[in-house]
């Protein structure tokens, strides 16, 4: 069987990320914790936020030898996804920082927007779609309408993961599904490659995160949704593509009246899920 080349950068992409990221991982919780920046979690115990950033902090060397020996195709790819990375996480990151607890929701942020008040959250929501768009053009060039339908995906599946990192791991498991459920899209495309470096990244942090011994934040929520964004953007087409960017679209609905962590707590399936690899705990 003949191994197409995309594929054999995506694997060393998926060692090289995996691997750095065991190399940096505990160094880079130690460093966040030494900061101080740390805040308690929802059994109440203070742990590192913002762990999600060694997402990038991984990938970008990870990346580095891939850029030197792949085909243009992959290497421009991968190019953007890692600026697309870098923006998602800065966002993440000005709202792990600023932001604050008593607004929640898109409708929220906008609510409060309309009356004057800016929100970390309006801006994550505006620079989003921003940079959808952005993404969208150098993707779709001239082609306005796919632009447009680009940056809805991307912009909503930025604020998709961060909906659901609500429990240990839970955020990382929606992205590894939704990664699967693509993967007959990607094999022997460019994309495959920058999708199995955070792949590779997120699988050696994940243990951490399913411990509660790291709070990935908006900074790691954010990046893995921008990247869950591009792929379906770029891989998904026809009734597929419709059907994601509806899925996405009734989750927001959902989550916007009902608690997303109880809707999965009383289906059996997404509970096993969603406890998987960590301990059950009362009160979810």
């Amino acid at each position: 069987m003949q191994v197409v080349p995309e594929t054999i950068y995506a694997a060393a992409g998926f060692g090289l990320a995996f691997t750095l990221t065991l190399l940096v991982r505990d160094k880079v919780l130690a460093m966040i914790v030494g900061g101080g920046f740390t805040r308690p979690n929802f059994k109440g115990l203070d742990i590192p936020l913002s762990a999600g950033v060694i997402f990038f902090i991984s990938v970008l060397p990870a990346s580095l030898p891939l850029l030197v020996a792949a085909p243009t195709g992959i290497g421009d790819m991968l190019q953007l996804y890692i600026f697309a990375m870098a923006a998602a996480t800065c966002l993440g990151l000005m709202d792990d920082f600023w932001g604050a607890r008593d607004t929640s929701g898109l409708l929220g942020h906008f609510k409060a927007l309309l009356k004057g008040r800016l929100t970390t959250g309006a801006v994550k929501a505006l620079g989003g779609g921003v940079l959808g768009l952005f993404l969208g053009a150098q993707l779709f060039p001239g082609q306005p309408w796919r632009i447009i339908d680009s940056a809805l995906i991307i912009a909503l599946s930025i604020n998709l993961l961060n909906l659901f990192d609500l429990r240990p791991g839970r955020a990382g498991k929606v992205f590894i599904l939704l990664c699967l459920a693509m993967l007959p899209s990607l094999i022997g495309q460019p994309e495959i490659v920058p999708v199995a470096v955070v792949l590779g990244a997120l699988l050696a942090f994940l243990p951490a995160d399913l411990k509660a011994r790291a709070m990935m934040g908006d900074a790691g929520s954010n990046t893995l949704g921008v990247v869950i964004g591009i792929t379906a953007a770029v891989a998904l087409d026809g009734y597929y593509r419709v059907g994601y960017l509806v899925l996405v679209l009734l989750v927001h609905v959902i989550t916007e009246k009902f608690s997303l962590t109880r809707i999965i707590s009383a289906n059996p399936v997404l509970n096993y899920l969603d406890l998987l690899g960590r301990e059950k705990e009362s009160g979810k």
